[in-house]
């Protein structure tokens, strides 16, 4: 897609945009908002007036785009004045130039918008003062010199576009005619769903010194070995961590309830934890131990030997 504001073709353009009968460029700043306007001319504004009063004139359809009144640059080279329609909009946008020394402060607004956009810039740094006035059909000097060189021109469009024009295509962009923003206004905003996470979807991960163990534990290959004793209160849970009375069910990855640090219980001991821990600090029910105290526990069975009334831990 070729670069509607190419300074080759904007230059090209500066004559056509002129009044037949009145080509001469007066001053550095006619140069420089006559550029500007093409600048807006190639971008499909359509000029209907030179001031901010006057009843707008749409264009004849034979006339040149963009093609400048007589009296254009009446008030040059201190204030310049364009006022424009677009077909994308209903909006009118309205460009206005004011020299302050050897300065030009340039404006742009949407006026239904009501948001003004401004930058500035030193003639110097872009026009030739020097070479004005100029006959702008003139084949004696090019048009360029007048503007020091092509990529000070691009420099300048490229200036006036970020700082003017982008702001204002907001307004005149999209298929609607109205100027205002499309789409559904009641339309709610897409929902972001959060990420779905099984609660079984991991298992516990085994401790690598436990190998053999289930060689010590007569019941601990219940969960998978069909000739195992059914368990005590139902088919256990796949990933959950059970605890029967005695201590002898493989109930955790560590031994013991399942919370201990690795080489916390020796591989398979028969062995209670202290409390209070997370299984035994809750009321009593099926299956459960009451409150505990945080003191050892005894095993229910003694060992062979031992008496009714002996203390496994005195």
């Amino acid at each position: 897609m070729p670069d509607l504001l190419d300074a080759s073709a904007l230059l090209g353009n500066v004559p056509n945009v002129l009044p037949q009968s009145a080509t001469t460029l007066s001053s550095p700043q006619d140069a420089l908002a006559v550029l500007l306007h093409t600048a807006m001319t190639a971008l499909s504004f359509r000029l209907v007036a030179t001031d901010e009063s006057s009843p707008a004139q749409e264009p004849q359809s034979d006339a040149t785009p963009g093609q400048l009144p007589e009296g254009w640059n009446n008030k040059g080279p201190d204030v310049y004045t364009f006022r424009y329609k677009h077909q994308q909009s209903s909006f009118t946008f309205l460009l206005k130039l004011v020299k302050l020394s050897g300065r030009v402060i340039v404006h742009g607004i949407a006026v239904e918008d009501d948001k003004t956009k401004t930058f500035e810039i030193n003639t110097q740094d872009y026009l030739s003062t020097s070479f004005f006035p100029h006959d702008a059909k003139s084949t004696d000097r090019p048009l360029v010199h007048g503007y020091i060189s092509s990529s000070r021109v691009t420099d300048l469009v490229g200036l006036f576009k970020t700082a003017i024009i982008q702001p204002l295509l907001p307004a005149t962009s999209g298929p609607a005619s109205s100027g205002q923003a499309t789409g559904n206004p009641g339309a709610s905003p897409p929902r972001l769903d959060r990420p779905f996470v099984h609660p079984y979807a991991g298992g516990i991960p085994r401790n690598p010194l436990e190998i053999g163990r289930s060689d010590l534990d007569p019941f601990g290959g219940r969960g998978g070995n069909p000739f195992a004793p059914p368990p005590l209160f139902g088919p256990a849970q796949a990933g959950t961590v059970t605890r029967t009375r005695g201590g002898m069910s493989p109930t955790g990855p560590w031994g013991g309830d399942g919370y201990l640090p690795p080489m916390g219980a020796p591989p398979g001991a028969r062995f209670d934890p202290i409390g209070p821990g997370p299984l035994g600090a809750g009321p009593r029910g099926p299956g459960r131990r009451p409150f505990m105290s945080g003191n050892p526990d005894n095993d229910e069975f003694m060992p062979p030997g031992m008496g009714n009334n002996h203390d496994m831990y005195m």
